[in-house]
């Protein structure tokens, strides 16, 4: 193994890893059963300490900021794909969405409190298994150009499976505490960052469309504009302590949903979000821990075994009322399987405030991430070529 850590400004080293992540996805994708993803996360696997140990994590703390932009503009994009006249359309779709993140959260709970770690830590875990990465299914349904029910499902429970995880385990961080809290102060903490998220959404979106009346419906202003409003609630939200991730995802809802007279155009993030995508993918890689899979193997095949089973039985229960064939409820099913970015800055957020905690659940999550990172997004290629919706 080379021991060569990179040492340059924050700046430097956000370009570099675009440079070498663009590098990596056009070489994968010359091998066609493997999407461009895999590229991204096979340069960041090698170029951090997981290989050449190139760039390490000290390093990486300087791009803290990149990482929140990152996630915050997945988030946005996840959160406006929550279409709450399409869950009235579609009734049997949000009690599928409850019945896959339920039970993906209720089993893994228990299997991990079986397997002796205490209930925090099996609670944190499972709440992360919740989440479908939004980003690695944006970018394969960019990709393919996908189009129909099996896609417009999946994004719809990702989109629910996000909101219902970021949720959870903003109530369950005020716990995560290294100081012992009264209780009635931790139950404050959380009716604050559930509150303060949702009230800082709301502002930030009637500004939105204060200025957008302002603008008019032209792509290209409100481009700049949801852009610009997107990083300035990011940083608004790190001011007041709140969850940027949360934040970001019901401003996205927000959006979609409270804009009664369409002053919001359909803006698509297109460029600069794969930007932001290739960075985090590239980050995820480097993040990346295989040595948890033998220091963790029981827990590590437990989450990923229970995740799948938990995500799958979810759809199946509800695939006949929702008029799905056999091979749809499967391609939804395979299609939730990828886990990332949002795993990824949920297991930072643990880890700042409490590293003992935080080390344990990185390593198990991380070692998780190793394999679903791998097998993810081919898997979620596959099932949506298999559902007959891929254009390209």
């Amino acid at each position: 193994m080379i021991n060569l850590p990179l040492h340059m400004g924050s700046t430097a080293l956000f370009a570099l890893i675009i440079l070498l992540g663009l590098i990596g996805g056009e070489l994968a994708g010359k091998i066609r059963f493997l999407p461009k993803i895999f590229g991204y996360i096979a340069v960041g696997f090698l170029i951090g300490p997981g290989a050449f140990n190139w760039v390490d994590f000290s390093i990486l703390g300087q791009t803290r900021l990149f990482i929140d932009i990152s996630l915050g503009l997945i988030l946005f994009e996840i959160g406006r794909y929550l279409d709450f006249s399409w869950l009235r359309y579609d009734r049997y779709l949000l009690p599928m969405s409850l019945a896959e993140s339920g039970l993906t959260f209720i089993l893994l709970f228990a299997a991990l409190l079986i397997l002796g770690l205490s209930w925090l830590t099996a609670a944190l875990s499972a709440t992360i298994a919740v989440v479908t990465s939004p980003a690695v299914l944006i970018m394969v349904t960019h990709d393919l150009d996908t189009h129909g029910p099996v896609t417009r499902r999946v994004l719809t429970l990702t989109s629910l499976n996000n909101l219902f995880g970021l949720i959870i385990f903003t109530a369950l961080l005020p716990f995560a505490q290294t100081s012992i809290t009264p209780l009635p102060e931790i139950l404050g903490h959380i009716t604050y960052d559930l509150l303060g998220a949702i009230i800082l959404a709301l502002i930030m979106f009637v500004v939105t469309l204060l200025l957008a009346r302002l603008t008019g419906k032209n792509n290209e202003r409100q481009f700049v504009l949801l852009v610009g409003m997107t990083v300035l609630a990011i940083s608004l939200a790190r001011m007041f302590q709140l969850s940027t991730m949360l934040t970001l995802f019901i401003f996205g809802m927000f959006a979609r949903n409270l804009d009664s007279h369409h002053y919001l155009s359909d803006v698509n993030f297109g460029a600069v979000a794969r930007f932001f995508l290739i960075f985090l993918f590239v980050l995820t890689g480097i993040y990346l821990q295989p040595r948890g899979i033998w220091q963790e193997t029981l827990a590590v095949i437990t989450f990923i075994a229970i995740r799948f089973v938990g995500k799958s039985i979810g759809v199946f229960l509800f695939a006949k009322i929702s008029r799905l064939t056999q091979q749809q409820a499967w391609s939804t099913s395979l299609a939730l399987i990828p886990m990332a970015g949002v795993a990824l800055g949920m297991s930072f957020m643990l880890t700042n405030l409490n590293p003992e905690l935080g080390t344990l659940l990185v390593t198990i999550v991380s070692a998780a991430l190793a394999i679903l990172n791998l097998i993810g997004p081919i898997i979620a290629q596959w099932a949506f070529l298999k559902a007959g919706e891929a254009k390209s």
